[in-house]
């Protein structure tokens, strides 16, 4: 069974808020304990979840590496899903699709700051290809503040995955520079969004398979702004458009 240390304590209040399942929390003996370390250990034991205490000798490393840990939850990921079973979902309950999909993007900071703003937008699939565990690990928990492992997860070929949508009717959108501005497309409805590194983007051959590109227009000598950022800007404003077409006219 596979556990992920959560450190943060918003992280922890969040996911155990959400129902995400712990294998327990440890707890540093006679800690003085904070407004927040009390709700930690409220929600863990009101859902039956272990609550283990320790000394701090016995405690592991902090992310640091220089000081002992003195409150942790292990976490049990369960947000790995598929994209035909997310799909199968969002048409039951007449939910426009709404995927994010990531393609080649290196920082675990990043890869958290993208999978927090997505999950806030209401994005209702994050894609990613390559290795379960540099997407899904106790960085990107840190930095999403517990976000990756509540919005649903899909380990998929990109090439797969947008031929995927297309064929559910799905408009696919590659962020790209030298493309029309992202403001100006019709983003509103079932949607999917391919986002890339800072610099590189989105190789030519995974935006020659996506429907549209597009681009945010920067002033002159900036050629690239963080990519947790870029997805913010483009998720937000298709919420933003979703709420115009939806708006009594």
């Amino acid at each position: 069974m596979k556990t992920l240390k959560v450190r943060n304590k918003n992280a922890m209040v969040e996911l155990l808020q959400s129902g995400a399942n712990f294998e327990k929390i440890s707890i540093v003996a006679d800690l003085e304990q904070d407004s927040l370390t009390k709700e930690i250990i409220s929600l863990a034991k009101g859902r039956g979840i272990r609550v283990e205490t320790s000394t701090q000798r016995k405690m592991a490393k902090r992310r640091s590496g220089e000081t002992q840990e003195v409150l942790v939850g292990f976490l049990i990921p369960e947000n790995i899903r598929k994209l035909k079973d997310l799909l199968d979902e969002m048409y039951q309950k007449n939910e426009n699709p709404f995927f994010l999909l990531v393609n080649r993007v290196d920082f675990e900071s990043n890869i958290g700051v993208i999978a927090r703003t997505a999950f806030a937008a209401g994005v209702n699939g994050l894609i990613f290809q390559g290795d379960e565990d540099r997407f899904l690990n106790e960085e990107t928990i840190h930095f999403s503040i517990g976000a990756i492992a509540r919005i649903p997860l899909v380990k998929m070929g990109i090439f797969e995955a947008i031929k995927e949508l297309q064929k559910s009717g799905i408009k696919t959108f590659c962020l790209q520079m030298g493309s029309g501005a992202y403001f100006k497309e019709d983003l509103s409805g079932p949607a999917a969004f391919v986002l890339g590194a800072e610099r590189k983007g989105v190789s030519n051959e995974v935006s020659e398979r996506c429907g549209k590109t597009l681009s945010i227009p920067m002033r002159q000598g900036i050629d690239s702004i963080n990519v947790g950022v870029s997805a913010g800007i483009v998720l937000y404003e298709k919420v933003r458009q979703d709420k115009v077409n939806k708006a009594p006219r």
